[in-house]
């Protein structure tokens, strides 16, 4: 078969392979027509260790010779979060379609930017929120939508790792490139309540623990919306969890749904509901949301299908991460200079 889509990637990080390798690997022919073709990073000789292991044929010596390659046509940017905006505009302005690693951004100034301009681009920014694109989205919106919970009210959601799990060499401690366990964990549970009561909450209160100057090594925030709705959300680095947890609990008038690892369903994911009838559990989809998360992308790009996870609700998910810090007396993630 002809390929369609090559992807250049940006970056050899460690997400990379169940982002795209993996699902390229599973022989699933919604991606027949997609190749990996260009891989390029920091470092040339983590580059070319990459390509090899993951079967990539080019090696560049730099990020812009990715999205300049003319064998390129999109790029999957995987870079820390401080560099989304700058290498994500770099490549729409070179023409390339973008599967940005979330969060989009540092900021939702930044988020809007690389939105305008892919709209201005004619090209495809796509937001890497993974569990978007899998069944269990839909399972659990048929649920909600049958009324066997009754008036659904409130949530909580989490995304919580235990202390050590995320050493203080990591990235994810960096203030300057957009670390924080909201940005890296906490985007997730934000991105839940907002799918299930609406996309632009009131944000009432927020707490930090602020492991080192600027870093949130866990952050809980109550969120309203018109109506009464509310949820708490909370993000986490440092536990108290002895294990970790990822978690959405929906409450409702007539009972409450629980589902375990939302986030990652292929990885003990599970779904309860609890009624005055008893408690019931449904059967999850063990598929990777990965392989769902690069199906859409390629059908975005080749076939003009909504990507779904981009545009305003990116641009709304970090508006609500921003009024998170405000309240928690941390602030916005800055822009780098």
């Amino acid at each position: 078969m002809t390929t369609r889509l090559r992807l250049g990637l940006v970056s050899a990080a460690r997400i990379t392979p169940p982002a795209i390798i993996e699902p390229l690997a599973t022989g699933d022919d919604r991606l027949a027509d997609v190749a990996v073709t260009v891989l390029g990073a920091r470092d040339r000789a983590r580059a070319e260790d990459a390509a090899t292991r993951w079967g990539v044929p080019t090696v560049v010596d730099a990020y812009d010779d990715v999205w300049t390659h003319p064998d390129v046509d999109a790029v999957y940017i995987a870079t820390p979060a401080g560099y989304h905006h700058e290498h994500t505009l770099a490549a729409l302005a070179a023409g390339r379609h973008v599967l940005c690693e979330k969060p989009i951004a540092s900021n939702a100034i930044e988020a809007a930017e690389m939105v305008e301009a892919a709209r201005d681009a004619n090209r495809v920014l796509m937001e890497a929120f993974h569990w978007r694109h899998h069944p269990l989205v839909a399972q659990m919106r048929r649920i909600i939508d049958s009324g066997e919970l009754g008036d659904v009210h409130h949530a909580e959601a989490r995304f919580v790792l235990p202390e050590g799990h995320i050493p203080r060499t990591d990235i994810r401690w960096d203030h300057s490139i957009g670390g924080g366990s909201l940005m890296d964990l906490g985007c997730y549970p934000v991105q839940w309540v907002r799918w299930l009561f609406g996309p632009e909450p009131a944000v009432t209160r927020a707490e930090a623990t602020e492991s080192i100057p600027g870093i949130d090594g866990r952050i809980t925030a109550d969120l309203a919306w018109p109506g009464g709705r509310t949820a708490r959300v909370e993000s986490s680095m440092i536990g108290p969890d002895a294990e970790g947890d990822s978690r959405l609990v929906v409450h409702g008038s007539a009972g409450t749904m629980t589902v375990r690892n939302p986030l990652a369903p292929q990885f003990g994911g599970a779904l309860s509901v609890s009624t005055a009838d008893g408690e019931r559990s449904e059967d999850v989809d063990p598929s990777a949301t990965y392989l769902h998360q690069l199906v859409r992308f390629r059908a975005a790009v080749v076939e003009g299908a909504d990507p779904i996870t981009h545009g305003d609700d990116s641009v709304k998910t970090m508006q609500v991460i921003d009024e998170i810090y405000t309240r928690a007396g941390l602030g916005p993630r800055p822009s780098r200079r």
